[in-house]
């Protein structure tokens, strides 16, 4: 067996999505080399038979939280040993934080790769680690900007072309989707659009009377069926989509991580803004139409030829607020100008 590797990327799903090409990169110039990845649960679902992991290591930090403030420490003793014992030659942080850095430091591994402090979300993250990587002057892509970790283990980064989102799906899966959505009148002979109108942050959600329009517009133009799409919490927004709607959507059940990824894949264009389901729609091939906020486009827009993005530049752009209190950069996003955009990615071929 080759040198071992400790990859930290614990969350969230679209971040983890973002760093799948630095595993691949790995993998292909080392096969012989032993990848654990160390994730929390929810984004771990993302990892699931992929050949260029060798172990996923689970971590719950919630629970490191939640057992401090009872006086106990045995989840993150349990979590702390459990990274130990993969023995690793080198540890990469991919993440950036206090909390990823430290759990590279206490892997004891000899060798660890991080950001430049100027690159992590949390600077003291530089304390933790032994090679800091600056990444490509911006503009980039939070993708380019994880795979310039290679640098330090003398890899060569590939070209963009060449970047692999190995997301695995099983026979079983597979079956599951075309299952429920023939059993609510979907022939395959027809385009899906999936919608996802959630997100993490209230300033990433794009009015949902806005994609009940757009929806309409796809529907009444003979395009397809329309699929919504939604994750926990966020049941509310797919109800006001389909309320405010002329025409009759497919509304997708309560679904595993897994699941949504098997009805994404049946999608013939995804839209949504900067959420997990976006990231892992384009990263598995499906034409996404992206209606952004407060993040970056360029940074953090969907990954790949083909994909579109609508997005007001303001003199906040780039601002990553979670609070706003008009959300200007997305209301100034108009109905026809989705409209257009989804003709657009419709008829490409």
């Amino acid at each position: 067996m080759g040198e071992r590797l400790l990859l930290i990327r614990l969350g969230a799903i679209g971040d983890v999505v973002h760093t799948l090409p630095l595993a691949s990169a790995i993998k292909d110039a080392r096969p012989d080399s032993h990848i654990t990845w160390v994730v929390e649960p929810t984004p771990r679902q993302v990892l699931l038979g992929n050949p260029d992991i060798d172990e996923i290591l689970t971590i719950n930090t919630k629970e490191w939280r939640k057992n401090l403030l009872t006086g106990g420490f045995s989840a993150l003793k349990r979590d702390l040993l459990a990274v130990k014992n993969v023995a690793a030659d080198v540890a990469i942080d991919a993440q950036g934080l206090i909390k990823s850095g430290f759990l590279a430091w206490a892997s004891g591994a000899p060798v660890r790769i991080g950001f430049e402090h100027r690159f992590c979300r949390e600077g003291m993250n530089v304390l933790f680690t032994t090679h800091q990587v600056e990444p490509l002057s911006p503009p980039h892509h939070v993708v380019e900007k994880n795979v310039s970790l290679l640098g330090p283990l003398g890899l060569s980064v590939p070209l963009k072309e060449q970047y692999r989102f190995s997301l695995h799906q099983t026979k079983e899966e597979r079956e599951w989707a075309e299952k429920y959505l023939e059993s609510v009148g979907h022939r395959k002979s027809s385009p899906l659009l999936v919608i996802h109108p959630g997100g993490g942050w209230a300033t990433k959600r794009w009015d949902t009377v806005r994609f009940a329009q757009l929806a309409d517009h796809w529907h009444e133009n003979d395009m397809g069926d329309v699929l919504l799409i939604w994750g926990p919490g966020e049941e509310k927004m797919v109800d006001e989509v389909r309320d405010a709607m002329r025409t009759q959507p497919f509304v997708a059940p309560a679904t595993s991580v897994r699941e949504m990824m098997a009805l994404i894949r049946r999608g013939s264009c995804f839209v949504g803004g900067d959420s997990g389901p976006l990231h892992l729609a384009a990263a598995m091939g499906v034409r996404c139409l992206a209606i952004m906020g407060p993040t970056e486009p360029v940074r953090n827009g969907p990954w790949g030829a083909g994909n579109l993005v609508l997005h007001r530049r303001l003199a906040c752009s780039g601002c990553y607020a979670r609070k706003c209190p008009d959300i200007e950069c997305l209301d100034r996003v108009r109905v026809e100008e989705a409209i257009d955009a989804l003709n657009q990615l419709q008829a490409a071929p």
